[in-house]
């Protein structure tokens, strides 16, 4: 995706056979080799002119985790605490990884602020700049899939402050559920497909629409959401390439509305884009894309 003075002028769009783990930065060769030949293809669809980059890693190769603090606490305090709670639960050293946190507009019950933690191996990180840079090009924004929907979601649809919606990301081998709150990010959590097997490997639409109601009742009552599935507000899909089949039957299933999530829906495109095939027919393929973008070009929402 390309952006100038604001619009967005060219897309383009590539599955990986095999996407990157945590294992592909530890050892480079082959593997490492051939995602730099899918970079610099896709590249040079978009037109190969911009050379600043952002890129969206996915879910599975950060930690996420959401941390109660004490009230009152100073700025120096609140990074030494959640540092603190962090070493208690990672398998490597602090050092290893880089961390971001911030303060949500939630607290627990006895009053105290929770705050988001994120952390992502610093090889992680270095092994994406060092993939962007071999084709020439400055890694300018690294973010986490998740968040890039979110941010795409709320620049194209208006939830309401007081609701909850779930955005369902359906993804090769597993669903991605997000709750959004307050238009934050509230709570996470991924569930494998079953039978060993994945999206395409299922085939039928029943099966991932059976586990993600089981999902989303279990999550909506086990965290306090409401009764049941129809007390969320939306529930919006983005994904891979059986939403539209599972759209069709979790729409026609329960009483929530049910939407698929259209990333151009109020952002700045090119008339190219507006009438491009991919677009029209798959935009939610194109949702962290954007989120990521508008994270970086702050006018192109309009």
């Amino acid at each position: 995706m390309e952006t100038e003075d604001g619009t967005i002028q060219t897309v383009a769009y590539r599955e990986l056979v095999r996407s990157f783990d945590l294992e592909t930065f530890r050892r480079e060769g082959e593997f490492f080799d051939n995602q730099t030949e899918v970079l610099r293809d896709l590249f040079q669809r978009t037109g190969g002119e911009g050379r600043e980059v952002g890129v969206v890693l996915h879910g599975g190769m950060v930690l996420v985790k959401k941390i109660p603090l004490a009230l009152g606490l100073e700025e120096e305090s609140v990074r030494g605490q959640i540092v603190w709670e962090a070493e208690q639960f990672l398998v490597a050293p602090s050092e290893d990884y880089i961390m971001e946190y911030q303060r949500l507009p939630f607290q627990t019950p006895e009053g105290n602020p929770i705050y988001l933690m994120v952390l992502v191996r610093k090889s992680v990180v270095e092994g994406v700049r060092s993939l962007v840079e071999e084709i020439g090009l400055d890694l300018k924004e690294l973010d986490v899939d998740m968040f890039s929907n979110i941010r795409a979601l709320l620049a194209n649809y208006d939830l309401t402050l007081e609701g909850t919606s779930a955005l369902v990301d359906i993804q090769r081998e597993h669903l991605a559920i997000v709750f959004i709150r307050r238009l934050e990010y509230y709570l996470s959590h991924r569930v494998f497909l079953q039978k060993g097997g994945s999206v395409s490997g299922l085939g039928d639409s029943s099966d991932i629409v059976h586990l993600l109601l089981k999902e989303l009742r279990r999550l909506v009552f086990g965290h306090r959401l409401g009764g049941g599935i129809e007390d969320l507000d939306r529930i919006f899909l983005v994904g891979s390439e059986v939403v539209q089949r599972v759209f069709e039957e979790l729409s026609s299933t329960v009483s929530v509305p049910v939407e698929i999530v259209n990333p151009f829906r109020r952002v700045n495109v090119s008339s190219s884009i507006s009438q491009s095939r991919g677009v029209v027919q798959f935009p939610e393929r194109f949702v962290a894309s954007v989120g990521v973008t508008l994270r970086r070009v702050s006018t192109l929402a309009e």
